[in-house]
């Protein structure tokens, strides 16, 4: 922390000989070196993960992090905006800057579609990874970098990003999670209605505007559309269908109909 330095003020009293004011005034003069000393300004970086967030501070907007910026000593306020629907702004955090000193901080965006507390005992096994398209690549690179060329199937619908995350159960059991943001609900109607993505013999299922699950043993998942995204929940496991169809609908409840765009 900054060191805190009050100034003391001199009080002469009614009749004070010089003997007793010299000391007290180089005293004062001294604290106000110091005081001038800690005044200044020290540096910020600001980055957020994990999508990049617009960052203010003090009421000015800084633009995409990560932001790095010189700041007066002193307390600032740092706030975010929302990244979608899928990413809403963290809460505002003050930040103490130093002189001559460098500052870090990390605003953290949480996914609000992907259930917190997961059935079937699944827990995270790896970070949320975030993927972009050629023209955007994003934190993790492109969607090429996922699913390589299986990406134009989605690409020529207008696929934007795509949110994956993988969880794991006591036994082993992998369950996958694949939100595609993919530009407005016509196009996410569009690529659910692609038999290259969502072939026929599929069993019906109840979540979002409409769903398609599929058994392949031993694997299980089910695609559902919903607003202008395109959601695959999949796992190693067929036996965890009841599993993979309450998550889809969790995830199905937390869209918003009218998505941002």
């Amino acid at each position: 922390m900054c060191a805190r330095v009050e100034i003391n003020m001199v009080r002469t009293g009614k009749v004070m000989g010089l003997r007793y004011i010299l000391p007290i005034l180089a005293i004062s003069i001294m604290t106000l070196v110091l005081v001038v000393m800690r005044t200044g300004e020290g540096s910020l970086t600001i980055t957020t993960c994990p999508v990049s967030g617009t960052v203010t501070i003090d009421g000015i907007s800084q633009g995409a992090a990560p932001v790095t910026v010189t700041l007066p000593s002193g307390r600032h306020e740092i706030t975010f905006s929302p990244y979608s629907d899928q990413y809403p702004a963290p809460g505002a955090r003050v930040v103490t800057i130093c002189k001559d000193e460098h500052t870090r901080m990390t605003g953290e965006y949480n996914n609000r579609f992907i259930p917190q507390n997961l059935p079937g005992g699944f827990s995270p096994a790896d970070s949320l990874r975030i993927y972009g398209t050629r023209e955007r690549p994003l934190r993790d690179g492109t969607i090429f970098d996922y699913i390589d060329g299986g990406g134009l199937a989605y690409l020529k619908y207008g696929l934007r990003e795509t949110t994956h995350a993988v969880f794991r159960d006591g036994r082993d059991n992998m369950l996958t999670i694949d939100i595609f943001d993919m530009g407005s609900p016509e196009n996410a109607r569009s690529v659910f209605s692609d038999e290259e993505i969502c072939p026929s013999g599929y069993e019906p299922c109840g979540a979002g505007t409409g769903c398609k699950a599929y058994r392949y043993e031993p694997d299980y998942l089910m695609y559902f559309h919903k607003a202008r995204y395109l959601v695959l929940v999949s796992t190693t496991n067929d036996s965890l269908q009841q599993h993979i169809r309450t998550i889809g609908e969790r995830i199905a409840a937390n869209i918003p109909d009218g998505a941002l765009q």
